[in-house]
């Protein structure tokens, strides 16, 4: 089940990906963590896990380089 520090997460989440709509599913009693690219042809386009953290690692995997100057 979702807690408040995954609800916290989610909006920390949601701040630092915006290009994501990023929220929950619940199927049956289970419930996802659920990404999904808003511009076509981003990487990835969708990601879906039980676990916020993981899927933290995987937008910022997909992040661009920072550019220096």
């Amino acid at each position: 089940m979702s807690t408040p520090d995954s609800d916290e997460e989610m909006v920390r989440l949601r701040a630092e990906f915006p290009g994501h709509r990023i929220g929950t599913e619940t199927i049956m009693d289970r419930v996802r963590f659920v990404a999904r690219s808003q511009q076509d042809g981003a990487h990835p386009h969708t990601v879906v896990t039980h676990d916020c953290s993981e899927l933290r690692v995987a937008l910022e995997a997909a992040r661009p380089p920072a550019r220096d100057g």
